[in-house]
């Protein structure tokens, strides 16, 4: 009677804990956190090659003069914007003025010589046609004739010459622009090819930048690249217009110029001088990559939530590459077959049971 008693007292305390056991599988399974992922997978990826450069016009100059004197003006700053042909300095002329009052002076009596010495020629002309005048006469008067002629072509080549040292007497703009440079103020003396003052034209903008000569072999004219600019919010587009044959003078790098193809807005905010990064895309390659918004950064470290053993989540370390239309390249850290988790309701936390 104490055994079977006993027996059936077993079997109903077996019974309640494989119910207990049953229970709390379920309430396990139910606590699973439902996460999506992703399978990791290789793509074929464009190769990127950047360079650093700057902008700068494309079309500059500095201005100098041929003459040495005293600056007696300075009109223009820098920043401001000029017209082409406007007077932007003066320097002293007092020389070439008299020069040229001079030369103004022999124009008149030279002139007035020429002028007699064409009537002798026409009246003598005239008298040996109708022999009424030697031919000695003739010869003599033409020779005076072409004297005065020459004599007038060289002052009034010498007229031109003065008024071309006028021109570097009254420094004007070669065409509308900003001036961005002055290196003289009025009272200072001005040298023969001394630099002056710096005038660009802002409506074209190119990149300089230099090739590694390991590299020279990707770049050819006409390649269409992306630069960009930190006060640009997109990168802007450019094309390759010239590349130096040689690197002799710059130390195994080919400086290589690309012009600027900019968006109205993007106009706005170019200036000469800025930094710019040039992007080349040439050849392919096969790579990892992911969203950029699956990045986890914890300190200096970078991790991505993948799924673990016993669909546990589990925070992986990765090491990055470059980051390409908000993909990033993953280095290390994943490999292909890999499940990422790419959208969870609940924060994740490292041993976190999830449901796929």
């Amino acid at each position: 009677m104490n055994l079977s008693k006993s027996f059936m007292l077993l079997l109903v305390g077996a019974t309640l804990v494989q119910a207990c056991g049953n229970k709390d599988n379920t309430e396990r399974k139910e606590s699973r956190t439902s996460v999506e992922v992703q399978t990791v997978k290789s793509a074929s990826v464009a190769k990127t090659y950047e360079y650093s450069g700057s902008v700068a016009s494309v079309k500059k100059s500095t201005l100098s003069t041929r003459i040495m004197g005293q600056v007696d003006k300075v009109f223009v700053h820098e920043g401001d914007i000029v017209e082409k042909g406007q007077l932007l300095m003066a320097i002293r002329s007092n020389d070439i003025m008299a020069k040229k009052s001079q030369v103004e002076a022999n124009i008149l009596e030279v002139t007035a010589a020429y002028n007699n010495a064409e009537t002798d020629f026409n009246r003598i002309s005239s008298l040996y046609e109708s022999k009424s005048a030697t031919k000695k006469e003739l010869d003599d008067i033409s020779t005076h004739y072409q004297m005065m002629k020459a004599k007038l072509k060289a002052v009034n080549k010498a007229k031109a010459e003065v008024e071309e040292m006028m021109t570097y007497a009254n420094i004007r703009a070669p065409y509308s622009g900003v001036l961005t440079n002055r290196f003289i103020d009025a009272g200072d003396m001005a040298n023969p090819g001394m630099p002056l003052l710096a005038i660009e034209a802002p409506s074209m903008f190119e990149v300089i930048t230099r090739i590694p000569e390991s590299e020279i072999q990707l770049i050819d004219k006409g390649d269409t690249v992306m630069v960009a600019l930190k006060n640009c919010s997109e990168d802007v587009l450019g094309v390759i217009t010239r590349v130096s044959s040689s690197s002799r003078l710059s130390g195994a790098q080919f400086e290589t110029r690309v012009q600027l193809h900019p968006t109205a807005k993007q106009s706005q905010a170019l200036r000469s001088g800025m930094f710019a990064q040039v992007k080349l895309s040439k050849g392919s390659d096969t790579k990892i990559m992911i969203a950029k918004e699956l990045i986890i950064n914890r300190g200096q470290l970078t991790g991505v939530w993948t799924v673990g053993e016993s669909e546990a989540a589990l925070l992986r370390w990765v090491r990055l590459g470059k980051t390409q239309n908000n993909q990033v390249e993953i280095l290390s850290g994943l490999s292909e077959g890999d499940q990422l988790i790419v959208q969870c309701k609940e924060r994740l936390h490292d041993g976190m049971a999830i449901q796929l």
